[in-house]
């Protein structure tokens, strides 16, 4: 389907709907703050944008199976491609091409780089699409295959990793972090040596958001963030408030190195991402691996380096998708942790996250967002990244990822999926 047919089918079906999607409210997560000695606007002016100039031939390809179980699809232009596999669903309709001409009509079509869809209907895989340009100066079109920037989604393969290691006694939820990572005080603030491991899973602990620290090159690595949480003053006493804070997910980041004696990504990979199939790494700020999408950037930053166990990984929506769709009962598997345990996850603080409350009723669990209409999951926004997944009342999982400006908040995808899902639901 062209830029033009799915800029028609959705002004024919959704009409104003998608361009209010704006003025959905934000829910917390990484700033986009310049380094210290660049100007402090937080415009994200970047080295590398989409280039209009960028020779593209027009291709259509269609593969499929006998017997028909999968389908594949791939077309492109001279300023969008996009490619899809739709596996036959195991219940009720799905009209793949409505729900790619609303993500798309939201995202590529507005001037993001790329953009990638999965939903999953309890489990199984429904639909996979990708839209625009793995990478715009080498012509290489997106993927369903193509990995991008997660974000704070990252926080989630932490969040399972170390509640599997709370289930087999390895780590004490109720007891202080540093004890179980072997750090003794005295600290500059004598409260963090309370502080427990469900208040760092939760934002509850008090360390502030750090924007410095993570965006604006106050250290180099998410080890040396975590470190620096140490020598924090708190912001209130633990468990008596919310703050989304990365430090919390660098110092968990630690303990699980400390628990398991690996590194930290080898112990994600091992625990998480090698039981589920999924392919995802952690990357650098620069120079994307092959298969990565490209980010526009500004110079001198790293972000992605400093984060890690927040928000740096890098994976397919797929992927993403498969790692949500583990956590709920209803899911073919394979379970990563006990029914019991995610929904221990899924218990929302009992402090405000917001004063007044936000709009679309969100709060946080143990590593997972939960939205007022019953969606959980998370988010992710770092520099040209929007990245959202869900599990839906409804039984489907959807995963949305974007490499560029639109929308200009994470929490507006929410709304893209419900008209997106509502738009595939029609016949």
């Amino acid at each position: 389907m062209d830029t033009m047919a799915r800029r028609s089918w959705v002004i024919g079906v959704v009409g104003v709907a998608v361009i209010t999607v704006a003025s959905a409210p934000s829910s917390p997560d990484e700033s986009v703050a310049k380094p210290t000695q660049a100007s402090t606007s937080t415009s994200t002016d970047a080295t590398v944008e989409q280039s209009s100039s960028v020779a593209v031939v027009t291709t259509t390809t269609t593969t499929t199976t006998d017997p028909p179980l999968v389908s594949t699809t791939s077309s492109s232009t001279t300023t969008s491609t996009s490619t899809s596999t739709t596996v036959r669903q195991n219940s009720g309709p799905f009209n793949s091409d409505a729900f790619d001409a609303v993500v798309a009509a939201a995202t590529v079509d507005l001037g993001d780089i790329a953009a990638g869809v999965a939903v999953l209907r309890d489990g199984f895989v429904l639909h996979t699409a990708a839209f625009g340009m793995e990478n715009p100066f080498e012509a290489r079109a997106a993927t369903v295959d193509t990995r991008f920037r997660i974000a704070s989604v990252s926080k989630m393969l932490t969040a399972v990793a170390i509640m599997q290691l709370v289930n087999d006694g390895s780590i004490e939820l109720e007891q202080p972090f540093a004890d179980q990572l072997g750090v003794e005080g005295p600290f500059n603030d004598p409260r963090l040596a309370a502080v427990t491991v469900r208040q760092l899973l939760s934002h509850t602990s008090g360390f502030a958001v750090s924007r410095g620290i993570f965006f604006a090159r106050g250290v180099e690595t998410w080890q040396q963030a975590a470190n620096d949480g140490f020598g924090q003053v708190l912001q209130f006493d633990p468990g008596t408030a919310f703050q989304y804070s990365n430090t919390n997910f660098c110092l968990l980041g630690l303990l699980l190195e400390a628990v398991t004696g690996q590194n930290f990504e080898d112990a994600i990979r091992e625990r998480v991402l090698q039981p589920l199939d999924i392919r995802a790494h952690l990357a650098p700020t620069f120079d994307s691996a092959p298969g990565d999408a490209l980010h526009a950037s500004s110079p001198g930053r790293n972000y992605m380096e400093t984060l890690g166990p927040a928000g740096g990984w890098v994976a397919t929506p797929l992927d993403v998708a498969k790692l949500a769709a583990s956590l709920r009962a209803e899911s073919s598997g394979p379970y990563l942790l006990d029914r019991a345990t995610v929904d221990a996850m899924r218990v929302p603080v009992p402090v405000p996250v917001e004063d007044p409350p936000p709009l679309n009723g969100w709060s946080y669990g143990l590593g997972l967002m939960l939205f007022g209409d019953g969606s959980w999951g998370h988010t992710g926004t770092i520099e040209s990244t929007h990245s959202m997944v869900l599990n839906r009342p409804d039984g489907l999982t959807v995963a949305v990822l974007v490499s560029g400006k639109v929308p200009s908040k994470t929490d507006d995808l929410q709304a893209v999926i419900d008209l997106a899902v509502a738009a595939g639901s029609s016949p």
